[in-house]
């Protein structure tokens, strides 16, 4: 899909396009990081706490920022359907990169912050030293504790609120008569699988919960619950992705079939709105 948004120019300059590739490329980083970081643990390798902070840090902004892509998703979703004479005029190319940008600034936040609360109140030498690579290694204060999940709390209440504010005004404009009813409906469906990615992405939060309930468990219970947390929480929200963005878009479905059954045939995309 990444691909066919690069090569076929009717996806270009198509803001809602933009985010969907944007979070497509994210989900994937995210996920090869989290796969590296698994197998690691699995492995009881340990590396360099300096190189560690970078694959962590990646790994956190990447992860926060899927529901913060989610949320631009809906609101774009929201403008189209709710304001479809102004959507050209407020969504832009321009805004795009906005956005995205303010993902990743918003995204990076929360877990720069305690590397350099951990560079500054850690041992000495403590970024020289070898571990096993976990975000843990960089909660040297108790208040960070506290911090992150004020701060988690703050995003996801954030988040959830425009989710589900840009469902309701769109479920309220698909019940007037002057509405496309067809595309009210459509993008009330692709919110509410937003609402469904973000419920996954939120169950990352157990992790620590599991922790407390498997202490004093044999290791083979242990190893298969944090398995499945692993899949649950960070693999099957990723694969919704391409799903409700790629399969459902009938411009997208075209080009996969041209690529995929390699038809000599060229496809002619629909409109872009």
């Amino acid at each position: 899909m990444v691909f066919i948004y690069f090569k076929e120019p009717v996806y270009q300059g198509v803001p809602r396009y933009m985010l969907f590739v944007h979070l497509l490329i994210n989900d994937f980083v995210q996920a090869a990081l989290c796969v590296f970081l698994f197998l690691n643990a699995c492995l009881q390798g340990t590396m360099l706490l300096s190189v560690c902070s970078v694959i962590v840090l990646l790994s956190a902004c990447t992860s926060m920022n899927t529901p913060l892509t989610l949320a631009v998703m809906s609101l774009e979703r929201y403008v189209a359907i709710c304001f479809p004479l102004h959507h050209v005029q407020l969504c832009t190319v321009n805004r795009g990169y906005i956005s995205v940008a303010l993902i990743w600034l918003l995204g990076i936040l929360p877990c720069i912050s305690d590397i350099c609360i951990a560079y500054t109140y850690g041992p000495p030498g403590y970024f020289q030293r070898y571990f096993n690579c976990r975000r843990s290694l960089f909660i040297i204060l108790p208040s960070q504790s506290t911090k992150q999940a004020a701060l988690n709390a703050l995003y996801f209440s954030s988040i959830w609120a425009v989710v589900i504010y840009t469902y309701l005004q769109i479920l309220l404009t698909a019940r007037k008569a002057a509405c496309d009813k067809s595309s009210a409906s459509k993008g009330q469906r692709t919110v509410l699988l937003h609402g469904v990615q973000l419920v996954l992405s939120m169950s990352f939060f157990i992790y620590p919960l599991t922790e407390y309930f498997l202490v004093g468990q044999p290791q083979e219970v242990t190893r298969h619950v944090f398995f499945f947390n692993y899949y649950v929480t960070l693999v099957l929200p990723r694969c919704l992705t391409p799903l409700i963005y790629g399969v459902r878009d009938e411009n997208f479905k075209r080009h996969l079939k041209q690529y995929l059954c390699l038809c000599p045939k060229k496809v002619q995309p629909l409109g872009s709105n």
